[in-house]
């Protein structure tokens, strides 16, 4: 998709004009994918629309838009949450497009906000179903951008936390049907720890709100929903994350918990399913296969979360390691490390103190000093 200067105006109707015109190129793009009866053919154009939907906007699309978005899913999505009959008439091409594994991406890209925003949406007998795909499609996406390292649909994953689930008014929320509301809770949960800063996790965990209970049923209390968070983040570790870097970040953030009240509000069960976890991940073998720096920090973790404990589970990761020899130039290589880590820091403090200990010591001297008088001349030994 590109858009031409002279179609940037950096106007309101300008920026209207250029959302219209690529969703009338998406609806077209679309129509020949499922009129097509060659297979290969549907997947190469709904490809080329996932690419095209998925791309960054030029400078002059960034200007018609007013700089707002990055991406043209961005674009396009307030414009389908505004046309009913754009949306229906893209909703139905894709049911047309159901087996194609573009189909859900692109119907969370295109239309996430339509159907969690407008509680008619989708039709009422088969709201859940496009509900599900939606959840479905947004899941590939996160964990596109989990294994890639990106953050390429974060837009998407703040409008469902922040404007769904945990967003002011919560009625939003509890227009889903249930089955739906708890599955875009669990995927919201899921994603937390990757897409949200330390500050923002500690906050989103405290107030999110429980699956069971709705406005009409009592509203909803702040910090009752950490236990599900955190089951739904511990199915995520085990389940689904996979790459180095998205794991240390998991685990960054799930050690940012330490000391913290959210603990106490946990379930024991999940507490136990969290500590099974993060001991898993923390054993160089199976059934995790993780990484070296992933099992490190799995350790610290289970350290900062569950002290009790910490010397037993050291001297078994001590035994274990032990029994494979492969582990053996690692593990020396670990107490190496870590022993001149620890001796350049006594240094460094030791420096510290004998600097601050002369440091006092030099102020009376230098009280003491002895002031030469105008005109005075000290006398030497044979001048008497």
């Amino acid at each position: 998709m590109a858009v031409t200067p002279g179609e940037a105006g950096g106007s309101t109707a300008a920026a209207a004009a250029v959302q219209r015109r690529l969703a009338a190129e998406v609806l077209r793009k679309l129509r020949l994918a499922a009129e097509s009866e060659d297979k290969d053919d549907r997947d190469i154009v709904a490809a080329e629309v996932f690419a095209d939907v998925t791309g960054e906007l030029n400078s002059a699309a960034r200007d018609s838009t007013g700089a707002l978005y990055r991406r043209w899913y961005e674009a396009l999505a307030p414009y389908f949450c505004k046309s009913w009959e754009a949306s229906e008439a893209l909703l139905a091409l894709l049911r047309q497009l159901w087996g194609q594994p573009f189909a859900a991406p692109i119907l969370a890209l295109l239309l996430h906000q339509w159907l969690l925003v407008h509680p008619e949406a989708g039709g009422a007998d088969q709201r859940l179903k496009h509900l599900n795909v939606l959840f479905s499609g947004a899941r590939q996406l996160f964990l596109g951008d989990v294994e890639t390292g990106r953050a390429a649909f974060q837009p998407l994953f703040v409008f469902i936390a922040e404007q769904v689930v945990l967003g002011p008014d919560q009625r939003r929320l509890d227009a889903l049907p249930a089955p739906g509301r708890e599955h875009v809770m669990a995927l919201a949960a899921a994603f937390l720890p990757y897409y949200c800063s330390r500050e923002d996790f500690l906050v989103h965990l405290g107030e999110f709100p429980s699956p069971h209970h709705t406005l009409d049923s009592g509203g909803h209390l702040a910090g009752e929903g950490a236990d599900f968070a955190v089951d739904r983040i511990t199915d995520a570790l085990s389940k689904e994350i996979r790459a180095e870097q998205a794991l240390l970040r998991y685990l960054r953030m799930l050690m940012a918990l330490r000391g913290r009240p959210h603990l106490a509000l946990l379930r024991t069960a999940t507490r136990v399913r969290l500590q099974g976890e993060l001991y898993m991940l923390s054993q160089p073998g199976g059934p995790r296969y993780a990484p070296r720096r992933v099992n490190a920090r799995a350790l610290e973790a289970l350290d900062a979360l569950f002290p009790a404990g910490r010397r037993t589970r050291r001297l078994i990761s001590f035994a274990f390691r032990f029994m494979h020899p492969q582990e053996w130039p690692w593990f020396w290589w670990d107490f190496c490390t870590r022993a001149a880590r620890a001796a350049a820091a006594w240094l460094l403090a030791a420096w510290a103190a004998l600097a601050a200990a002369c440091a006092r010591l030099w102020r009376p001297l230098a009280r003491l000093q002895l002031r030469w008088r105008p005109g005075w001349q000290p006398r030497l030994w044979w001048q008497h």
